[in-house]
């Protein structure tokens, strides 16, 4: 349980977790891949309204939901609480198994190419390596020495990327179709490669729920959890969609759709704003960027894996915390997850079945606003979602169709996530045997 020395992080802090674990690699290569099924910059950019308006719904969900239960956990938490210790469990399973340690693995095999590519020396590989152990150990000091480190990266990746949208609505327009609402871009609006490109930016807004993970170690939660989620969740779609739009404004769509590295798509507007050598520069704003997302991914997961370890006696290493309050164990765990993870398969493919689980379960989560409202009437809610039930109902059809796209276009990965799924209802159910045993 948290101690009133391990309530260290303010409002500042938590909304830096947010911003930084949703500015991953996502905003920077998903247009390569949304471009393949969509070709109008309106129904390009709407993609990224669309994931903010979806990510805000869910905010605001989350911050009644995480001041009204203030602890660390996230969704394992809430749904214990509000459903059943079954369903609580499969969402600390996820994210103990791959719901975080994959999002870190991809960032760090990302990381790597970025840096190689920068530096000029070493292998992908081994620098994602560096990166997963540099954080890792970054975070297992202590908690107000992680804490800067996060601010100090967050403070760097977002004052690195005002200033390339800023030289970048400077440069020279590419030969692009008007951002209009045509009926041709209505049209792809309605298909299903918009609702699978949301797959894309749905990952890339991930990470607006971030605060409520280390909700027992801030300050003042009623207050600084829902300020964090709203800022941050905010403050990061007004950076994507001007992001997009600057993408979409100095490099020619036909080069987007020929490129063969679709994740190279920043690069490529990067040389069209710099010259020669703006790819390069890209490449280091994206890598620092990359060890900020890195780090508020250590952070986030090890949370949920200890406030598991806190309620399940067989997982009690998890919970155990160093003499800097840090639950040192959980973030070993983690880093030992993504590295074991770092030569994995193919970037889409996981990120696909990484993103299918993560989304049933902040699916679940969202929706339990109305069993919540309805099962706890009694508990004060420092803070209520507005337009209830309008703003839960738009997250959950997002979610929803989100959802059903993948599964019919994507059935491999959707059910990797199933058995996955499966397989924490198996331990779960074990885990409560020997418990009865002994």
């Amino acid at each position: 349980m948290s101690s009133p020395d391990t309530q260290q992080l303010g409002v500042r802090t938590a909304t830096g977790l947010v911003i930084a674990s949703m500015i991953g690699i996502g905003v920077y290569t998903s247009l390569g891949y949304q471009a393949i099924g969509l070709q109008t910059p309106f129904a390009l950019l709407m993609l990224w309204t669309v994931g903010g308006v979806y990510a805000l719904c869910g905010a605001f969900c989350y911050a009644e939901l995480s001041s009204t239960f203030p602890r660390s956990g996230g969704e394992y938490h809430l749904l214990t609480k509000i459903y059943h210790p079954l369903l609580g469990f499969l969402a600390g399973w996820i994210c103990i198994t791959v719901g975080f340690s994959a999002p870190i693995a991809l960032a760090a095999m990302a990381f790597g190419t970025y840096a190689q590519a920068f530096f000029g020396m070493g292998v992908p590989v081994a620098w994602g390596v560096f990166a997963i152990l540099l954080m890792a150990s970054a975070h297992c000091l202590r908690m107000r020495f992680g804490a800067r480190v996060q601010d100090s990266l967050t403070g760097m990746k977002i004052f690195l990327i005002l200033v390339f949208i800023l030289v970048g609505c400077l440069a020279a327009p590419a030969d692009n179709p008007p951002v209009l609402p045509t009926v041709e871009a209505f049209a792809e609006m309605g298909g299903s490669a918009f609702a699978i490109s949301l797959v894309f930016v749905t990952y890339a807004y991930s990470g607006w729920n971030a605060a409520v993970y280390v909700a027992g170690e801030t300050r003042t939660p009623a207050r600084s959890l829902p300020a964090a989620l709203l800022i941050g969740t905010i403050l990061v779609t007004l950076l994507y969609l001007a992001l997009n739009a600057v993408f979409l404004h100095v490099t020619p769509m036909v080069e987007i759709q020929a490129l063969e590295d679709k994740e190279a798509v920043a690069t490529l507007a990067s040389t069209h704003i710099f010259g020669p050598q703006g790819g390069r520069w890209m490449n280091g704003i994206i890598a620092v960027g990359l060890l900020s997302t890195l780090g508020a991914l250590v952070v986030t997961g090890s949370r949920i894996a200890s406030t598991v370890g806190e309620d399940y006696p067989m997982l009690k290493t998890l919970a155990v915390r160093n003499r800097h309050g840090v639950p040192a164990n959980a973030v070993r765990l983690q880093a030992a997850i993504a590295l074991s993870l770092v030569a994995t398969s193919s970037f889409q493919a996981v990120l696909t079945y990484v993103e299918f689980i993560t989304l049933l379960s902040t699916f679940v989560t969202v929706g339990g606003i109305f069993i919540a409202r309805r099962r706890f009437p009694e508990i004060r809610r420092p803070f209520r979602a507005p337009l209830y039930p309008i703003l839960p109902l738009v997250h959950l059809g997002v979610a929803a169709w989100v959802l059903w796209h993948v599964m019919e276009n994507r059935p491999a990965e959707s059910l990797a996530g199933l058995a996955t799924l499966l397989l924490g209802a198996v331990v779960y159910w074990q885990m409560k045997k020997e418990t009865t045993r002994s």
